[in-house]
């Protein structure tokens, strides 16, 4: 009984000491010190001026028609006396025109658009397009 009574207590006293020493490693603070090669500054600036280049990027456009070539026109016209903030732009493809407006970086600012643009254009819709990086 001697013996179960010492070894209990030398299993605490080595448990405890444990976890005071894991409890004092966790509140130490250090130092975090990042290097980097001057072939990593290299090409991060490389890649910094060739994204200054970049003109356009994937993003979203409302598209508002679908048909001929007179009638894009006219409802081009017709959106922008209603919606005159918003650039508006016809798209040939063959055999179709499109007019499509907007540039929305993200579908949730081309949706939230959408909701007001399906008031006058009911079956608009909203299509992958290249956009103007600066819009």
């Amino acid at each position: 009984m001697l013996f179960q009574n010492k070894k209990t207590h030398l299993i605490s006293i080595v448990f405890i000491v444990l976890f005071t020493f894991s409890n004092y490693a966790q509140q130490t603070e250090g130092v975090v010190k990042i290097q980097t090669s001057a072939n990593i500054d290299k090409v991060i600036t490389q890649k910094k001026q060739y994204n200054k280049n970049i003109k356009t990027l994937n993003g979203f456009k409302i598209q508002i028609f679908y048909g001929n070539e007179k009638n894009s026109y006219k409802v081009k016209d017709e959106f922008r006396a209603v919606f005159d903030e918003i650039p508006a732009k016809i798209v040939f493809s063959s055999p179709q025109w499109k007019v499509q407006v907007g540039n929305f970086k993200t579908r949730l600012e081309a949706d939230k658009k959408l909701l007001d643009i399906k008031k006058e254009y009911p079956s608009a819709i909203v299509v992958l397009a290249e956009i103007n990086k600066d819009k």
